[in-house]
């Protein structure tokens, strides 16, 4: 039986470490098949964003030995080998925005310096991403992945001034890659949110936003089938230990950590694969990702705009609204749907609207309770 990939993010670790790896490289595939070279990702966390893109590292790196039984073995994917470079912005410190750039030039110098190119001489941080890039290209065209692009935005949100010295430093960094297209092979952004493109990715003018496209519906997280095909072993076990059906085990599974859909064209709801590999793991049924952690920005956002969840059943809202926000103006309903409390349940074509609900009990249950919790400072009873 192959080992749950609890908090596994790195491919090259999952199939070395005979994890069970739920195959998404078919998705992958027709991705790119497609002749698309710039996308952008929006997904909550613990949704597997950073798995992505260490397969798309590995995939773009060429290494084709850690793909041997998945389904773009068999496909007539070129294995050409790129050079990567991999960002993690989340794991670049960001307590001001001076901060984050300098080590952001540093990690681009640790980068540069892993493919024995010196960017010392270059004075900017977008000089050196130039530079970098330019000289990488000499030999193949370039990826660039970056990993929770948002984060320092994230963090910063509750001080508006020390956001929008964050949002110039990002801008200014897609500024670059827009002026080196021609040296390129792909780009592949992934984040928590979606503010719009004019704040932060108006240099990047071919960006295709995937997060609420079909072909990217199933991308993250669990499918039934999926569950099925993958942890099958681990359902049986867990029935045995809690002495129910296999069907009993499903339909809990679906009540409590179903129900995602990130389009209104999805043949299937996605589970959250964080609470389900944690239920396989306890056999505890349990409100495992919404007790990971709740953003610190959520909660001022909550205080401010609590009036408009009195009625959270029934939320419509077009696609405008629920795309993309400015850092200046963040409404909390989109925001909520983006990092994952709330998701689509309908769509009505004639309006063109939206209608959106928790997705399962796990997050119903526990964000209504989180709101007593959370209004209690501001009296909870005048809130209401």
């Amino acid at each position: 039986m192959k080992n749950l990939p609890r908090d596994v993010s790195d491919f090259n670790t999952m199939i070395t470490g005979n994890y069970a790896y739920v195959d998404k490289t078919q998705l992958i595939y027709n991705l790119y098949a497609t002749g698309g070279r710039y996308y952008f990702l929006s997904r909550p966390r613990r949704f597997g964003k950073s798995l992505l893109i260490s397969t798309l590292k590995e995939l773009f790196s060429g290494n084709k030995q850690l793909f041997s039984g998945l389904s773009i073995e068999s496909s007539d994917y070129d294995w050409q080998e790129y050079p990567v470079i991999h960002l993690d912005f989340s794991t670049i410190d960001h307590e001001t925005a001076l901060e984050f750039k300098i080590n952001l030039m540093w990690a681009l110098k640790n980068i540069a310096h892993s493919h024995g190119i010196d960017i010392a001489e270059a004075p900017s941080l977008g000089s050196k991403l130039s530079f970098l890039v330019r000289q990488l290209a000499q030999h193949k065209k370039v990826v660039i992945l970056i990993d929770e692009y948002d984060k320092p935005l994230l963090d910063h949100l509750q001080d508006p001034r020390r956001a929008q010295a964050q949002q110039v430093v990002l801008k200014s960094f897609y500024d670059t890659i827009k002026g080196l297209s021609e040296h390129l092979h792909a780009v592949f952004i992934t984040g928590v949110s979606k503010f719009s493109k004019t704040s932060i990715f108006s240099g990047i003018n071919n960006l295709i936003d995937i997060t609420m496209e079909p072909e990217a519906a199933m991308l993250l997280g669990y499918t039934k089938d999926e569950i099925d095909l993958y942890f099958n072993e681990y359902i049986n076990d867990l029935a045995a230990d809690k002495d129910m059906s296999t069907e009993q085990v499903m339909q809990e599974m679906k009540l409590w950590y179903d129900g995602y859909q990130f389009s209104e064209r999805a043949s299937q709801k996605i589970y959250n694969p964080y609470s389900v590999l944690y239920y396989l793991k306890t056999k505890k049924r349990a409100n495992y990702w919404f007790s990971s952690g709740t953003p610190s920005f959520l909660i001022s956002l909550i205080k401010n705009q609590y009036p408009v969840l009195e009625d959270i059943k029934d939320i419509e809202l077009s696609a405008d609204s629920l795309g993309t926000f400015d850092i200046d103006n963040i409404p909390l309903i989109p925001l909520l749907f983006q990092t994952g409390y709330l998701t689509i349940t309908g769509y009505d074509p004639i309006t063109e609207k939206y209608q959106l609900n928790y997705p399962n009990a796990e997050v119903s249950e526990s964000f209504q309770k989180y709101l007593v919790v959370a209004l209690t400072n501001c009296t909870y009873w005048a809130c209401i």
